[in-house]
């Protein structure tokens, strides 16, 4: 997938003879449609045509609008999708049929697994001990949630959280002592307005419409969840899926680029426009690299369309469903 960033201000945005032209004050640069998959407009003051909307959504281009934070204010793509019917009535039955309990252990012992895969790189990168002992404590609640027998859906979500809840605890608090002090961050919040915090919450922002576009494409419903309880107006089936690559898909290459002296500029706890765009370079350059699972490797971003495949595949046959813990 190429993505097109979109970050400074007074830039208009209109589609000429199959190219996409950006024009500014300064300079216009044209590109081939057909070369583009999704386009991130970072910042306001940029103009879009409604031509260029309508002919982003005939080739299939995502537009996403994020705000300050990096969260999407809007997700535009082609309304398009498979199976749409079986697919949703499958995933609405997936909470009386048992499918929604093993759904939300695979789920949470993918993120909890992907936690500790990340605490072993930085432990190799580091040198440092400590980090592979919390890895392997995380790992072994990787494992517990899978062997998790508890029918009743509510009991067996809190459950779930608590032991992910233990596993944040090792993470994040493996991972502060080995920042650098002058960033100031002392543990995950994402209401803290240290460097770091902002950029994961940043960076979260830039993956989830990615999530969003494979589980609309795949024929769910984004606002039926299981793992986070049903909310009116939230993608929960979004927020589900996310859990699986936050640690391998942000956390660990902005973590790393800290490490290597990446530093952004955060004023009233908001990252400068500059910060915005070199955060989403970090996460998108990251999402291109090659991941295993098992003897399968793809890129990240195609692990991310898969998980969504898999999901709607599992909620409408009887095909089986692992954990997805990247190597």
């Amino acid at each position: 997938m190429k993505n097109l960033i979109i970050r400074g201000y007074g830039i208009s945005l209109r589609v000429k003879k199959g190219n996409i032209v950006l024009k500014s004050k300064k300079k216009t640069q044209t590109l081939p449609i057909t070369d583009i998959d999704s386009i991130i407009v970072l910042t306001s003051g940029v103009t879009i045509t409604s031509k260029a909307v309508r002919a982003l959504t005939e080739s299939g281009i995502q537009l996403i609008i994020t705000d300050s934070r990096g969260m999407p204010v809007s997700i535009l793509h082609h309304p398009f999708t498979t199976r749409t019917v079986d697919t949703k009535r499958a995933q609405y039955e997936a909470v009386y049929n048992g499918k929604a309990n093993h759904l939300i252990k695979v789920l949470a012992s993918s993120k909890t697994g992907n936690q500790s895969v990340v605490l072993r790189r930085l432990a190799k990168t580091l040198g440092n001990r400590e980090l592979i002992d919390d890895s392997k404590k995380i790992e072994k609640i990787s494992y517990e949630i899978l062997r998790l027998k508890i029918e009743d859906l509510e009991i067996l979500r809190r459950e779930v959280m608590e032991l992910e809840a233990e596993a944040a605890r090792l993470y994040w608090g493996s991972i502060a002592p080995t920042m650098p002090r002058e960033i100031g961050f002392c543990g995950r919040d994402q209401d803290s307005c240290d460097q770091l915090n902002a950029s994961l919450n940043y960076g979260y922002g830039i993956l989830y419409p990615m999530i969003w576009r494979a589980v609309v494409i795949s024929g769910m419903d984004p606002y039926a969840g299981f793992l986070h309880v049903d909310r009116s107006g939230k993608p929960v089936l979004t927020f589900d899926l996310i859990e699986v690559f936050r640690a391998v898909g942000v956390d660990f290459p902005i973590i790393k680029s800290f490490l290597k002296g990446f530093r952004v500029e955060v004023k009233n706890c908001l990252l400068s426009p500059e910060s915005r765009s070199r955060i989403a370079e970090v996460v998108l350059k990251n999402l291109k690299e090659k991941y295993s699972v098992g003897d399968q490797v793809m890129s990240l971003e195609s692990w991310v369309k898969r998980l969504a495949y898999l999901t709607a595949s599992y909620l409408r046959s009887k095909i089986e469903l692992k954990n997805m813990i990247f190597r």
